[in-house]
C-alpha cells in the first residue's frame, strides 16, 4: 500500500507563498493555495487602468538576485530579462543633477568634499557589516547622521527615505538601509563593477501569469478570494482551516505567509506572548 501523501495548505498567495506551493508540489506533496484577493502576487501583483497594466510597486531585478534569477529560469523567463545600466539622479535645491558616477557626485554642488566622502564611507561601511542584526536597535536617522552628518543626511538621504517609507521611515532602524546598500553592493560584486537593473517584459503581470500557469500544471489547487479566518489544530496531526464563505479545509501542514499581525489573529492557541510578538510587528507593505 502506497503512504499517503501529506495535504498542505498555504495561506496567503504572494510570489513566497506562491513559491512554497512549487516547492511542496515538486516533492509531491498535496497542495492547496490559500489567497484572499481575487488573484495570486500580493504586493508584486499588477494595477491595470483600461489597456494600461504596471506593476502595483517598484520592482527591479539585479544581477545579485540569485534566488530570483533561478526561479525565474525555471519558469523560462530568465532569459528574457532585459538588463539596463542604471543611472542615478538627484533633486536638489530646486535642480536635479545627475550623479550616476564618481565624478559626478564630487560635482554635486549641493554638498561639500567632506559630506561628499562622509556619504561614500557610510555606503562602504555599510557594504562591509555582516553582524545586521545589532542595527535593529538603532534609529535609521541615528545611524545615518551619525555617518554620513546632518548635512547629507539632510540633502541625500532623507528625501530618499520618505519616497520609500512615507512617514514611516521614523520608525525604521538602519538594519532598512543596510540591507538595501548591501544588495546594491552585491551587483556591483558581479563583475561588471556597475549596476544593471533588469526587467521581464510585462512586469510582476506577466512573472504571475506564467507562474499561475506552472502551478496548474503541478497540480496545485489554487483558492481566490475566500479569506482565511482560521488556523486551528484539532488533534491527530490534523489542522483545520476555516474559510471566509463558511467552508473548511482539514490539512496535515499549513503555512502562512501573510503578514505577522494577520497571523496572530487567524491562528487560534497562541499564547499570549506569542500573540504579543505578532502584533508588535508593523507591517509597512
Amino acid at each position: 500500500m502506497l503512504p499517503k501523501t501529506e495535504k498542505w495548505a498555504i495561506v496567503g498567495g504572494g510570489i513566497l507563498g506562491m513559491t512554497l506551493a512549487h516547492r511542496l508540489a515538486q516533492q509531491g506533496k498535496n497542495v492547496t493555495l490559500f489567497e484572499g484577493a481575487n488573484e495570486l502576487g500580493g504586493l508584486a501583483s499588477a494595477w491595470q487602468l483600461g489597456d494600461i497594466v504596471w506593476d502595483r510597486h517598484y520592482h527591479v531585478t539585479l544581477l545579485s538576485d540569485t534566488r530570483l534569477r533561478s526561479l525565474l529560469a525555471e519558469l523560462g523567463l530568465e532569459r528574457e530579462i532585459e538588463w539596463v545600466e542604471t543611472k542615478t539622479g538627484l533633486f536638489a535645491d530646486g535642480k536635479l543633477y545627475s550623479i550616476s558616477n564618481s565624478i559626478e557626485f564630487l560635482r554635486f554642488f549641493p554638498l561639500g568634499l567632506i559630506d561628499k566622502l562622509r556619504f561614500a564611507f557610510t555606503i562602504i561601511y555599510g557594504s562591509k557589516i555582516t553582524d545586521w542584526k545589532k542595527l535593529e536597535k538603532i534609529p535609521v536617522t541615528d545611524w545615518l547622521k551619525k555617518w554620513s552628518g546632518k548635512r547629507a543626511f539632510e540633502k541625500i538621504w532623507l528625501p530618499l527615505l520618505r519616497a520609500k517609507l512615507g512617514d514611516n521611515y521614523k520608525k525604521a532602524s538602519a538594519a532598512f538601509i543596510w540591507a538595501i546598500i548591501a544588495r546594491l553592493y552585491a551587483a556591483r560584486r558581479t563583475g561588471l563593477k556597475k549596476e544593471m537593473f533588469g526587467y521581464v517584459p510585462g512586469g510582476y503581470a506577466r512573472v504571475l501569469e506564467v507562474f499561475s500557469q506552472r502551478l496548474s500544471e503541478e497540480n496545485v489547487k489554487i483558492n481566490l478570494g475566500n479569506r482565511v479566518t482560521k488556523v486551528e489544530y484539532i488533534g491527530k496531526d490534523k489542522v483545520r482551516i476555516d474559510l471566509q464563505n463558511g467552508e473548511q479545509e482539514i490539512c496535515d501542514r499549513v503555512i502562512l505567509t501573510t503578514a505577522a499581525p494577520i497571523a496572530a489573529q487567524v491562528c487560534s492557541g497562541l499564547s499570549e506572548r506569542e500573540i504579543s510578538q505578532l502584533k508588535g510587528i508593523e507591517y509597512q507593505g
